[in-house]
């Protein structure tokens, strides 16, 4: 994804045929769940 100019990393664009049957949702929500504590937290911006 880009919507600033620098592209976002850690991002998965899934199609509609991947995620047809719930177990295979299930799975890439699980994926997600199981990725996002080891996600660095990003610095806060001064305005």
């Amino acid at each position: 994804m880009n919507f600033t100019g620098r592209p976002m990393k850690g991002s998965v664009f899934l199609k509609d045929d991947v995620t047809d049957l719930e177990s295979d949702l299930e799975y890439w929500i699980q994926l997600a769940l199981d990725f996002n504590p080891s996600a660095k937290v990003s610095k806060k911006r001064k305005k």
